[in-house]
């Protein structure tokens, strides 16, 4: 017959029987107490940024006629939106949805102000060629 190696069965305390019980246990149960691990909340920064930078294109519009400046900050919030947005967009994709519904609606808001903008300079470009061709 063969002889079989002893078993060992280590419990994380110390042994009564053994010298060592001086020695430091990071298992053992005594003393300190120690906090549960908590979950870290994730977060879609880029949606929230993407949706905020959508309802402040719009304030931009909306009070344009009343203070000129931000008629000239509202393409950028426009263009940081439409950015943010896509960045948010997929990051929901990673983070099984969330805030997706924040990032579409940057998204839309943002487009919406790009897509005035664009009716805006062609409709302009018309005036300016009607304008142009009868001074002609």
């Amino acid at each position: 017959m063969e002889d079989t190696p002893e078993t060992v069965v280590l419990s994380g305390t110390p042994s009564a029987e053994s010298g060592d019980s001086q020695e430091f246990n990071p298992y053992a149960g005594g003393g300190a107490y120690q906090q549960p691990m908590m979950p870290v909340p994730q977060a879609n920064d880029s949606a929230t940024y993407s949706m905020w930078l959508g309802i402040a294109t719009w304030v931009c519009h909306i009070t344009a006629g009343f203070v000129c400046f931000t008629a000239c900050l509202a393409p950028l919030t426009t263009i940081a939106g439409i950015v943010f947005g896509h960045m948010g967009f997929k990051a929901s994709k990673e983070m099984n949805g969330l805030s997706r519904n924040e990032a579409i609606a940057g998204l839309v808001l943002n487009y919406l102000s790009l897509a005035m903008y664009v009716i805006g300079v062609v409709f302009g470009a018309a005036l300016l060629g009607v304008g142009f061709s009868e001074l002609a």
